[in-house]
């Protein structure tokens, strides 16, 4: 080994690699960039834009957005390319297209503004005619309208309920609510009949909280008490299908299945599904007794039931499940869609189901809203998942939804608490002023920085002052923070299908989240995007490749003075570097970079003889090196 005044003389050589200084030979320098995009080539037999040039920008773009909200990262593997992170006001569920959700207008008496607005349907026959009833508890009393919300009356002899209405159902003909230990049958426009106990109209229920009709069964819940209401015959324990307080503390929803009833209780924290068979050894056999169909999470307590097209919908304490019927009674339920507040009513029309969405904590201003969600049975994400977002909504109203119906034109009402109610315009109605939705967050596959270039959107035929913006949020912005969003990229279109490519300058980022935003001041219908693209060129690390040509002699000439090396111990510490691909500080001049070893060798012509003491090489050697970054 080289003595300390030789060691010191050498830490004056102009290369340090590691731990160890050289001297190279400048005429052989060799350095090169490495081109960090590879070329790519497309095995798909379809085009796409995987089948565009990777050099180029790279762009993403969105078409479809019918698998609805929820999806936070928007270009994961396991991502997909129809779904969104959020939406307000915006209609989703046409393929190609997206446009603003009918408004909503007030419809009510001014006394209809209670804590308990339940509401339900009826089409009662009157002669030998029917009309369709819309039903709407308030307090004490049951309001009905027989022309869809347009004048409300109070159903008469309402006063027999003697006190706040708790629930109320309906068999398609007759309402039936239940209040103050009674269940009274509403025909039409009054309480039918003689109210005597036992009545086809009338029963007395001891504490009795809500009412249910299930494949034909009359069943009010009183406590751990679910007990069958028989036409023309009083109440009587005798009918109970369960009384056991220390089995259920409360009865919650209870529906009608080709197989069966199903029932929800809760005891605690814990909540359960009974399936209740019916017995059909003879006419008016009765219902059996209930037998668990499911237990839901610890903690998780179901709030309604629903049956719709095969499948059971559970509105739950933290969101919605939905369920499969398995055997004689067992239910299959899949993973909970996460609803903040909860799911206590449900409305299933066509391939949809409707749910109530209380306060919704939209983000893109911190106004509050109450209404609808929508979930839908032709798109799921994941097994018995269903695509889902925001659907009609109030603006500055944080009270909960207490009831929905589907309307005999096939529209939406829900009631408020303490509010009112509201219907959904006519398909040709006014429509939301504006809407919105955040695409979520795109990495374009990879974590390094990468810039906006340019953005486009694609509307049909626009009516001037209507308009579709494209703006994106970058990751230096709090998501879901508070703070003003940072518009990067907008393109507006007016009286055009198209307004061309805006070029983005100055936005970098490592993901971005493009929001959508449409507005409409005509009322002559709805912009509809189409598409929407953002293109950016990626940023990553360029690496470089340099060929140190190291002088490894035994005597080494560096300004008039001389350097010793051990050259076979200089080489085997090269060597060790390479073998271990350890990162090492590599100093030239005025440079300092960290680096890898990825290769020793002796090229021909490049060793002169055998050093001094004959156990090594004297000459030139190549060494490799490779820079790496943020070290």
């Amino acid at each position: 080994m080289a003595s300390p005044l030789h060691q010191s003389v050498r830490d004056s050589l102009p290369v340090r690699l590691g731990d160890r200084r050289y001297n190279i030979d400048p005429q052989r320098l060799q350095r090169a960039t490495v081109d960090p995009i590879r070329q790519g080539f497309d095995t798909q037999g379809t085009p796409g834009e995987q089948s565009l040039n990777q050099a180029g920008v790279w762009k993403r773009s969105r078409t479809d957005w019918s698998l609805g909200a929820g999806q936070l990262n928007a270009d994961l593997n396991t991502s997909s390319d129809r779904r969104f992170y959020a939406s307000s006001g915006v209609d989703v569920w046409t393929e190609g297209e997206v446009k603003l959700l009918p408004k909503v207008t007030l419809k009510n008496a001014a006394t209809i503004d209670g804590d308990n607005l339940y509401m339900t349907t009826a089409r009662h026959k009157n002669g030998g005619s029917y009309t369709d009833y819309i039903y709407v508890c308030d307090e004490a009393n049951i309001w009905y309208s027989s022309n869809i919300g347009t004048g409300w009356t109070a159903v008469t002899e309402t006063t027999a309920l003697g006190g706040d209405v708790g629930g109320i159902a309906t068999d398609g003909r007759y309402g039936y609510v239940a209040s103050n230990g009674r269940v009274l049958r509403i025909e039409g426009t009054v309480v039918g009949g003689t109210q005597v106990d036992g009545t086809n109209n009338y029963w007395t229920v001891a504490s009795v909280t809500d009412v249910w009709v299930a494949n034909g069964y009359v069943l009010a819940g009183a406590g751990g008490r679910l007990t069958e209401l028989a036409f023309g015959s009083p109440a009587a324990a005798s009918l109970d299908i369960q009384d056991n307080d220390y089995k259920v503390e409360t009865w919650n929803s209870v529906i009608g299945t080709p197989v069966g009833i199903f029932a929800a209780a809760t005891l605690g924290d814990k909540s359960t599904i009974y399936y209740i068979g019916i017995n059909d050894t003879s006419i008016g056999a009765g219902l059996n007794p209930p037998v668990i169909a499911a237990e839901l999470p610890d903690g998780e307590r179901v709030n309604v039931i629903s049956y719709y097209g095969s499948l059971v919908c559970i509105g739950t304490t933290r969101g919605i499940r939905l369920a499969t019927i398995n055997g004689q009674g067992y239910l299959s339920y899949g993973p909970v869609i996460e609803i903040s507040g909860g799911v206590s009513y449900l409305e299933a029309q066509g391939e949809f189901i409707w749910f109530n969405w209380n306060d919704y904590d939209s983000p893109f201003d911190t106004t509050d809203r109450s209404g609808l969600g929508r979930l839908s049975l032709k798109e799921f994400t994941g097994t018995i998942v269903p695509a889902y977002t925001t659907d009609i909504m109030i603006a500055s109203i944080d009270k909960d939804v207490q009831g929905i119906i589907t309307t005999s034109d096939n529209r939406r009402m829900f009631s408020i608490k303490d509010t009112g109610v509201y219907l959904e315009n006519a398909s040709n109605g006014e429509r939301e002023e504006n809407g919105y939705i955040d695409e979520g967050r795109f990495t374009w596959g990879i974590s390094d920085l990468k810039a906006l270039v340019s953005s486009d959107v694609r509307t049909s035929k626009l009516v001037t002052g209507d308009s579709v913006s494209l703006s994106a949020l970058s990751d230096d912005y709090a998501y879901g923070g508070t703070g003003t969003s940072k518009s990067l990229a907008t393109s507006s279109t007016a009286d055009a299908v198209t307004d061309g490519v805006t070029t983005v300058t100055g936005a970098t980022g490592e993901w971005f989240a493009p929001q959508i935003s449409m507005v409409q001041i005509a009322n002559t219908g709805s912009p509809v995007l189409h598409r929407w693209t953002l293109r950016c060129i990626p940023m990553p690390f360029v690496s470089e490749i340099i060929e140190l040509p190291i002088i490894l002699t035994t005597q080494t000439r560096f300004q008039n003075r001389d350097v010793y090396h051990d050259t076979y111990d200089d080489y085997v510490y090269l060597k060790s570097l390479a073998e271990n691909r350890s990162l090492v500080t590599f100093t030239m001049g005025g440079e300092s970079k960290t680096v890898y070893v990825a290769g020793v060798s002796y090229s021909a012509g490049s060793i002169s003889k055998w050093s001094d003491d004959d156990d090594w090489f004297e000459g030139v050697v190549s060494v490799q090196v490779v820079t790496v970054q943020g070290l």
